[in-house]
């Protein structure tokens, strides 16, 4: 079934760090291209979500060239795919430089296979200074939050 927004529940899951697959075109070969992305947060409104990522990703430069998007999401058991058009932000100068990519959300669609339901999520662990990595992830939320709050309802 197609959507054109997120369902409370997916909007509830991503809230915080989500290993989720970002598929886009290459900006030079104009051929598909993942990448996986994890500082991310839906807006409450289900319609638009945020990304953050290096401020120099291959991600940012191919929606700057083509915005429209697909991101897959494992979450509810399933797995999601949510299409839209990615604005870039400048950069932000904080412990790194980022930018951050907001979707305003076309469709999402549930596509897992008939039959079929996910029993374990992924889940992953930094392997760098966690204190670092705390920092990181506070400066980065923060950022994203702001960012969703001016989105109008």
């Amino acid at each position: 079934m197609e959507n054109q927004q997120l369902s409370r529940e997916l909007v509830d899951f991503l809230q915080g760090e989500k290993i989720i697959s970002l598929i886009t075109i290459n900006k030079e070969t104009k051929q598909p291209t993942v990448s996986i992305i994890s500082w991310l947060l839906a807006h409450k409104n289900g319609r638009f979500l945020s990304f953050a990522v290096g401020h120099n990703a291959d991600s940012t430069k191919n929606i700057e060239e083509d915005p429209y998007v697909v991101l897959n999401i494992i979450a509810e058991n399933s797995t999601f795919e949510v299409t839209g058009e990615g604005k870039v932000s400048n950069i932000y100068k904080g412990t790194i430089k980022y930018r951050v990519v907001t979707v305003e959300i076309k469709t999402v669609i549930e596509n897992m296979f008939y039959g079929g339901k996910i029993t374990t999520f992924p889940q992953y662990e930094k392997t760098y200074d966690l204190i670092l990595a705390k920092k990181l992830d506070h400066e980065i939320y923060v950022t994203l939050k702001e960012i969703l709050e001016k989105i109008l309802l």
